[in-house]
């Protein structure tokens, strides 16, 4: 009959040693991961919501009238808007042409840029507008908009603080920083002041899975 060998104290306590450092290291390695994946995510909530106020940089811009529901907007406020976003989106100015009052853009590419914004359900007809300051002129004869070569501080540049993400809607709260409220700092860096109001703004979600803006409510 074979004997039973006996673990000495020594080897016990080597082996509970070993496990726990095992242990310690399967641990360290899952905080690791954990902590990898915690900074994903932050950084991917950051993205969303860089990407949500370029999305809607050019509407709080101009700080149009509140509307319930697209169909109720006032479209010169959303046409002056639709311009702002493409001058605001990096455009070749040598691709344009040019008259003595300004720049032509194309009502092509004006009607493309609306529908991106605000959808296609939105009944509109080219005028001219009201760009918060300086006038966009329609010439029907050009089919185009005279753009004034002038520049023009926004009123507003937004800050959103919360996303509320439903099946087919995204609310936002925006924060909206009034521009002349920035300061420097002692060191030379521009420091945000507080919101002067809040807006819940609704963007539908196209089947590509796009955005559009269907309504801007106060949040208060």
């Amino acid at each position: 009959m074979e004997q039973t060998k006996k673990r000495s104290p020594l080897s016990f306590v080597i082996g509970a040693v070993v496990l726990l450092l095992v242990l310690v290291g399967i641990i360290s390695i899952i905080g690791g991961i954990a902590g990898k994946i915690d900074s994903s995510v932050k950084e991917q909530n950051s993205q969303k919501y860089s990407e949500f106020e370029e999305f809607i940089a050019p509407i709080v811009m101009y700080d149009p009238d509140t509307f319930d529901d697209i169909s109720m907007a006032n479209t010169e406020q959303l046409i002056s808007i639709t311009i702002w976003s493409i001058l605001d989106s990096n455009i070749e100015p040598d691709k344009y042409e040019y008259t003595d009052g300004g720049m032509l853009m194309p009502q092509s590419e004006v009607e493309e840029k609306f529908q991106s914004l605000f959808g296609s359900q939105v009944k509109w007809n080219h005028c001219t507008v009201d760009g918060g300051g300086i006038y966009f002129s329609y010439s029907e004869t050009k089919e185009a908009y005279v753009i004034p070569i002038t520049g023009v501080t926004p009123i507003y540049t937004p800050k959103v603080t919360e996303i509320s993400e439903r099946p087919s809607m995204v609310v936002l709260t925006v924060g909206y920083l009034a521009s002349s409220d920035w300061v420097q700092d002692s060191d030379g860096n521009m420091v945000s002041p507080e919101p002067s109001k809040y807006m819940k703004i609704t963007l539908g979600k196209n089947a590509d899975d796009s955005y559009y803006v269907r309504a801007i409510q106060s949040a208060e």
